[in-house]
């Protein structure tokens, strides 16, 4: 792969796409390329502090997540989003083209960011959302929205989908397409800064509590509350970083947050996940091949989505938030399949190196 100037934007919608970003990133740099990375917010935080100085980095305010409790807010808070969607990726691109300005760049990299790409460079997509889902799974909007992906798509020069085509992860959200030609788009594989390992599973339940605030708390009181009826070895992450603290009651191990080392190390010895069912989520316990109880973030409607899905492919059992009862559910989640497929990272991460170098 000859050494090129690449600009690597990434979504910072929760932490996802950061972390499913990072072996891309790393075997780019490993190669000799030089990175400019472009997030905001703690995903940017992330990124830098995973990668140090071996990159570059520039904040630019991507835009906001669209969260609805119930389906009349969504539509409400639709009208009203929807022009802030597309001012932000305006801003985004006049930013992007300033510094396209200043030095030559070889082509750009974006993950799940709409306001990455230029028509004088290539530039490439990943996403796993080639249609973005409504409450109500509405098909006319369904449809409208992969109309609006494939007005979009037309500004790259490849499209990469981190599932697969068979046997895949993430369902509708990115099969069973009606206006996107599924040839036309690459499906790569499960990306996750994971690694599957052989450990002792002596963790019976490792509970990982994360996502935005006020449902985060919400969640960490509810299965604060239950988690006593749990028997076994039990670790509690509560994704608070702002004070670093360990608690050790009885057969209960409470941190406050994690690192990325030591989070892998306990996903590889866990017997059972219980967490939130964000895509970058599944993907990370299909790597691992761990068995999971997802929650998904009330109002967060591909989660909601991934949840139905994989209950009834029989992968993962699911439970709302307002429904969670531990002690049952739990063993409900041991006696699913988890996700039998073989998913390597290193095989995704040179297909989409491949197709980089193909078409840069």
């Amino acid at each position: 792969m000859p050494h090129m100037e690449i600009i690597y934007g990434v979504c910072s919608w929760g932490l996802g796409h950061a972390t499913r970003s990072l072996p891309v990133i790393r075997k780019l740099i490993t190669e000799k390329n030089k990175l400019t990375v472009i997030s905001n917010g703690r995903s940017l935080e992330l990124l830098k502090k995973e990668l140090g100085d071996a990159a570059e980095y520039i904040d630019i305010p991507d835009y906001p997540m669209l969260v609805s409790e119930n389906t009349r807010q969504f539509l409400a808070k639709s009208m009203v989003y929807w022009p802030v969607f597309i001012k932000r990726i305006e801003d985004g691109l006049s930013q992007l083209q300033k510094i396209l300005d200043q030095k030559k760049y070889d082509c750009i990299v974006s993950d799940a960011r709409y306001d990455m790409y230029s028509k004088k460079i290539p530039s490439f997509f990943i996403s796993h959302q080639m249609r973005i889902m409504n409450p109500l799974r509405i098909k006319m909007f369904e449809r409208a929205m992969e109309r609006f992906n494939l007005f979009f798509f037309k500004r790259y020069v490849s499209v990469m989908v981190p599932d697969y085509k068979e046997d895949n992860l993430s369902g509708d959200l990115s099969h069973n397409l009606k206006r996107i030609d599924e040839d036309m788009i690459h499906y790569v594989g499960v990306l996750s800064d994971f690694t599957r390992r052989s450990m002792i599973k002596d963790i019976d339940y490792l509970i990982s509590i994360s996502g935005p605030e006020p449902q985060r708390s919400i969640l960490e009181e509810k299965l604060a509350s239950q988690v006593n009826e749990l028997e076994g070895n039990v670790v509690m992450t509560l994704g608070k970083a702002e004070k670093y603290s360990i608690v050790k009651k009885k057969h209960l191990t409470t941190y406050s947050f994690v690192t990325k080392e030591l989070r892998e190390e306990l996903l590889n010895k866990a017997k059972l996940v219980v967490s939130r069912s964000g895509y970058s989520t599944i993907m990370d316990v299909a790597v691992v091949g761990t068995k999971a109880l997802f929650i998904p973030t009330p109002g967060q409607i591909e989660q909601e989505y991934l949840s139905k899905y994989h209950n009834e492919l029989g992968t993962f059992y699911s439970v709302s938030q307002d429904a969670i009862h531990l002690k049952s559910d739990v063993k409900i989640a041991q006696g699913k399949t988890g996700l039998t497929r073989e998913c390597d990272v290193h095989k995704t991460v040179e297909n989409i190196l491949r197709i980089i170098t193909d078409k840069a």
